[in-house]
């Protein structure tokens, strides 16, 4: 029975990074350069939205320099321990980690960890996920999506979709 469990349990944790895959950094590098477009948030806000992409720390990173309406953060990327991550520096003057949890067609989809992120939604308000939409179909176009939630559930969610200049 022993064994049963442990064979159940290893077979949950594969699954569970199943869907990482050292292709997907190496699909994101594919951002390189500079991007515009206008964020759009369910709050019926809208902002200016450019995202600069850079490869760094000897190809084992990827910086993305954003400006939202004129508020700078920074996200790195990084393919560590079979898991693809995001660390995003936030205006909101937070850190959340988030993992990638599924790539389907190019759309890339990341979950903040809260224990990595030492954030909790009873008391924090931080990005809790992302979407980049690589449109494999669509040259130069990607679709950007972000939710950031807090203690009351969804503050809001932002998308724009993104042209590189």
């Amino acid at each position: 029975m022993k064994n049963f469990i442990l064979l159940l349990s290893l077979l949950f944790a594969f699954q569970l990074n199943a869907n990482t895959d050292p292709n997907d950094f190496e699909s994101l590098k594919q951002l390189e350069g500079k991007w515009i477009g206008t964020l759009e948030r369910t709050d019926d806000t809208t902002d200016s939205f450019i995202l600069e992409f850079s490869i760094s720390s000897n190809g084992s990173a990827i910086l993305e320099e954003s400006n939202t309406g004129g508020i700078e953060m920074l996200t790195i990327f990084n393919y560590q321990n079979d898991e693809l991550l995001l660390t995003h520096y936030c205006g909101l003057q937070n850190k959340p980690v988030s993992k990638l949890t599924s790539n389907e067609n190019g759309k890339l989809i990341f979950k903040t960890d809260d224990d990595m992120s030492g954030l909790s939604l009873k008391k924090d308000t931080y990005v809790t996920s992302w979407e980049i939409d690589l449109l494999p179909d669509e040259e130069n176009k990607i679709l950007y999506k972000y939710t950031v939630s807090g203690p009351d559930g969804v503050s809001f969610v932002a998308s724009a979709e993104m042209t590189k200049i």
